[in-house]
């Protein structure tokens, strides 16, 4: 709940629309038993960025997902113009939240997560200079 609350003192609290859309009503009690956070002004929390990644946080900060910039809306933003690789640009592969609303047991999860991070295989850049000393046993 700190955390949430945290994010909203730099987001702002967030309007009725997005409220609205919470299907829990403790959610919904919580964020409007806040104090009104006004959004801040990020050229302010973040003095040296550059105007780019202002706006680039701006999209990219936001409570709800519907109204935040995509992972493939982020990418193509001005920001990464001088590290896009045309070439290497990963297609974008919508989320699956299927796990994020399942009801398991803590060992279950516990399974899950380990599956998921064991299934994890790192994969070397084409510019590394590096070699990948990365090893899974």
């Amino acid at each position: 709940m700190d955390q949430l609350t945290q994010i909203m003192k730099v987001t702002g609290i967030p309007g009725p629309e997005f409220i609205h859309k919470l299907d829990s009503q403790e959610a919904r009690s919580y964020v409007l038993s806040l104090p009104h956070y006004p959004r801040k002004d990020f050229s302010t929390l973040f003095p040296r960025a550059s105007s780019q990644a202002i706006d680039l946080l701006e999209k990219m900060l936001v409570l709800d997902g519907e109204a935040r910039l995509t992972a493939e809306g982020a990418l193509a933003h001005p920001y990464f113009d001088s590290l896009r690789d045309p070439e290497d640009t990963p297609e974008a592969l919508p989320y699956d939240d299927s796990c994020d609303t399942a009801t398991l047991s803590l060992e279950e999860w516990r399974r899950s997560s380990f599956k998921e991070v064991k299934s994890f295989v790192p994969f070397p850049r084409r510019d590394s200079k590096r070699r990948n000393t990365l090893t899974m046993s």
